[in-house]
């Protein structure tokens, strides 16, 4: 009767040692899930943030080329000879006595027809 005996007992105690054996089996599982899901998440966010930067980035380039030429007028701008021109041209201003006459581009011509 010492191998009925002892056999209830190796029972019980793999029955004990099983709900300790799928707690932590649960609890692995849900720190893996945990993991996966912020790593995921940190994934995206970086992929994200740098859709953003790249999207500055070109508005960066745009706003430094667009202070480049408002720098390079403001430089021509102090020059008085093209100021002259420059409104000359664009207002049609002219000097006392001398007349203005307008000529049709070729731009023009090319879109009447």
């Amino acid at each position: 009767m010492t191998k009925n005996e002892s056999a209830p007992k190796q029972n019980v105690s793999k029955k004990k040692k099983r709900p300790i054996k799928t707690f932590f089996s649960v609890l692995f599982i849900f720190i893996a899930c945990f993991l996966i899901y912020s790593s995921a998440h940190d994934v995206l966010m970086t992929v994200k943030l740098k859709k953003e930067i790249s999207s500055h980035q070109e508005i960066v380039d745009e706003l430094e080329s667009e202070k480049s030429s408002l720098t390079k007028e403001k430089k021509n701008l102090e020059n008085p000879e093209y100021v002259k021109r420059f409104v000359r041209g664009k207002y049609l201003v002219s000097k006392p006595g001398e007349q203005v006459f307008i000529l049709p581009s070729k731009n023009a011509a090319a879109d009447e027809e």
